[in-house]
C-alpha cells in the first residue's frame, strides 16, 4: 500500500510542470535546483534520510525523472492534434503550464530529430527481448513481497521469473543444476542467463543499486541471520548512547537557564542598593 501511494505521489510530482518545467529537452537539461527542490520535497513526504553514501538518492531522482518523461509524453499525445496548425495547437495549452514552456515543449516534439528519436526508440522497444508482464509493480518490489511472504531471501533469478516468462526455463534449469547459483551474486542464475552488468544498475534490483555497490563483500547466505543480530544490537547501542545525550542536553539547557535566571537576580540587586 505504501509503495502504491509513493509511485502515485511520485507521478502526481512529475506531472507538476511549474515545478518541473515541460519545456525542457530531457531530464539531463533540467536544472540542478529543480531536481534538488523535486526531491526535498520527497524527503519531506516520506520522512527520508540519506544513507550518507549516496547511493539512494540518484535513483529516487532518476525514478521522478523517469515519470517527469513518462507524464509530459502522455500528455503531448492526449492534446497534440496533428489536424490544426502549430498557432491552434498554442491554444490548446493545458492549465498550469506557462506559454513559452508549452511552445517549448512542441517545438521539440515537432522537430525533425526528435521525431527520429521517437521512431527509433519505438523500433527498439517492438524488439526488447525481455519484456515486463508483472503488471505495475516492480521486480524489486515483487521479491520484496514474496520474501515477506515466505520469510526468506529470494534471489535474483526467482525475482525475474516473476515478471519475466521468456527466461524462466533457462532460470529454472540452472537452479536446479546448481543451487547455489540462487544465491545473490555476480554469477547468479540470472547473470548466467542474461548476461554481464552494464554500469550504473543491477537487474532485478529497482533504481538506485549498482554493480560497484552490490557486489562488494557479498555475504553468505548463512551470514544473514548473524547480520541482522549484530544490526539489532547496534541499533539499540545508538538508541541509548541518542538518549543519554539528550538528556545531558536538557540538564545543560536547565543550568544555563539557572544560571542566567541568577545573573538577572544579582544585577537587580546591585541596582537596588545603588
Amino acid at each position: 500500500m505504501i509503495a502504491l501511494f509513493q509511485r502515485s505521489w511520485v507521478l502526481q510530482l512529475a506531472s507538476d510542470f511549474q515545478q518541473l518545467p515541460i519545456g525542457e529537452k530531457s531530464w539531463k537539461t533540467m536544472s540542478k535546483a529543480s531536481k534538488e527542490h523535486a526531491f526535498d520535497q520527497f524527503k519531506r513526504v516520506f520522512h527520508y534520510e540519506d544513507d550518507g553514501k549516496g547511493i539512494i538518492k540518484p535513483g529516487i531522482v532518476q525514478r521522478i525523472g523517469n515519470s517527469w518523461r513518462n507524464a509530459r509524453n502522455h500528455l503531448f499525445h492526449k492534446v497534440y492534434d496533428e489536424e490544426l496548425t502549430f498557432d491552434q495547437n498554442l491554444k490548446r495549452k493545458p492549465a498550469g503550464i506557462e506559454a513559452n514552456h508549452w511552445k517549448k515543449f512542441l517545438e521539440y516534439r515537432l522537430n525533425e530529430d526528435t521525431k527520429d528519436k521517437c521512431k527509433k526508440n519505438a523500433a527498439n522497444r517492438s524488439k526488447q527481448l525481455h519484456t515486463h508482464t508483472g503488471g505495475s509493480k516492480t521486480v524489486a518490489r515483487k521479491r520484496h513481497e514474496k520474501e515477506l511472504r515466505q520469510g526468506r531471501p529470494i534471489g535474483r533469478g526467482e525475482g525475474w521469473t516473476m515478471s519475466h516468462k521468456k527466461r524462466m526455463e533457462a532460470i529454472e534449469h540452472i537452479e536446479s543444476q546448481d543451487p547455489s547459483s540462487k544465491e545473490f551474486s555476480q554469477n547468479d542464475s540470472l547473470a548466467q542467463v542474461l548476461g554481464k552488468e552494464h554500469p550504473g544498475r543491477v537487474r532485478g534490483l529497482g533504481f538506485g543499486p549498482c554493480p560497484s555497490h552490490c557486489f562488494r563483500n557479498i555475504p553468505q547466505q548463512s551470514d544473514y541471520g548473524v547480520q541482522i543480530e549484530e544490526y539489532k544490537m547496534e541499533i539499540v547501542k545508538l538508541k541509548a548512547e541518542a538518549a543519554e545525550l539528550k538528556a545531558e542536553s536538557a540538564e545543560l539547557k536547565a543550568a544555563a537557564v539557572e544560571e542566567k535566571a541568577k545573573r538577572q537576580r544579582m544585577e537587580a540587586e546591585g541596582k537596588e542598593k545603588m
